[in-house]
């Protein structure tokens, strides 16, 4: 099997909690003939060793991800090639990627990942892929939660078990903000829905990638609500609301009429202003060294005048 062909171009993975909109801003973005991405790989999702027994058992034995690679057009035989030529997760994701893009669209010059469980490896992914950028699309959670009991793609029905989806996605993508804010696009589904021309180009202009609207001309959205479908009780959203009430707020779902929000949000403006203000002093602490080192040391010679 061919080496993987290096694009010039950084990938970008669209990550966060399942039921958020990642499949359509995927399919989305799959309309631009720069880009190309695959069904779901989740290639970073597992903290097992890459190629230890586990990760290599789940990677070669998991129903949902063979299915996945049927749908690519890459058989299990050429997978298993790939994984047994394969010294890394990215090594993996690379020699995965062109040879989907080889078959499957030729002509682009760009591949994206679109794994939501990948936000887990987020931070390894980042380590990896240095140049990559970060998709972040985030609903409120009592309609994820709604989605995930009504099971259309993916059943939890346990409230606590639902909301840990939306919890755990929110928390590691916002380390990973923190970390790289340049590299990380949050989106709100809401916003992106109600208006998915901007919210396209935003992405684009984030990425870097060319925006015509011809690309996009069939492109209709709608955003899907649960809250009032009875899904669920108002006590269950109550609960909802109370165990994702950290990313509810820091993602602009808080209720300013509730105490327990209101009382979040300030402790968020709080910890922001915290963060801005050690930001500026860590920019100018390295400015003062910086100027530290310009100066002479100690009986280093003048420079001689004319």
């Amino acid at each position: 099997m061919t080496e993987p062909s290096i694009s010039a171009n950084p990938p970008f993975f669209i990550l966060g909690c399942v039921r958020s909109g990642t499949t359509m801003l995927r399919n989305i973005l799959r309309k631009h003939p720069n880009l190309a991405s695959p069904e779901e790989t989740h290639f970073f999702r597992w903290s097992e060793p890459f190629r230890g027994p586990v990760y290599t058992h789940v990677a070669t034995s998991n129903v949902t991800l063979k299915r996945h690679r049927q749908i690519d057009g890459i058989s299990e035989e050429e997978f298993g090639e790939l994984l047994a030529l394969s010294t890394s997760r990215a090594d993996l994701c690379r020699r995965y990627m062109s040879l989907y893009m080889s078959r499957a669209k030729p002509g682009a010059a760009r591949w994206f990942d679109k794994s939501p469980q990948n936000a887990y490896g987020a931070a390894m992914i980042a380590s990896e892929f240095p140049g990559a950028r970060f998709l972040h699309i985030v609903r409120n959670p009592i309609n994820v939660v709604a989605s995930l009991r009504i099971g259309k793609v993916m059943k939890v029905a346990d409230l606590v078990g639902a909301c840990s989806y939306w919890n755990e996605a929110e928390a590691n993508l916002a380390v990973l903000k923190r970390a790289f804010p340049s590299r990380v696009l949050e989106l709100s589904y809401e916003a992106f829905t109600a208006n998915p021309s901007a919210g396209i180009q935003e992405v684009l202009q984030f990425l870097g990638e060319p925006f015509d609207a011809k690309f996009f001309a069939d492109v209709v959205t709608e955003e899907v609500r649960h809250d009032k479908s009875g899904v669920l009780s108002e006590e269950e959203m109550s609960t909802v609301r109370t165990l994702c009430r950290t990313g509810r707020v820091r993602h602009g779902y808080g209720d300013p009429t509730d105490e327990a929000d209101q009382a979040a949000i300030k402790q968020a403006a709080q910890r922001q202003k915290r963060s801005a203000q050690a930001k500026a002093a860590r920019t100018a602490a390295a400015k003062t060294a910086k100027k530290d080192r310009k100066k002479p040391g100690p009986g280093a010679q003048e420079p001689a005048s004319d």
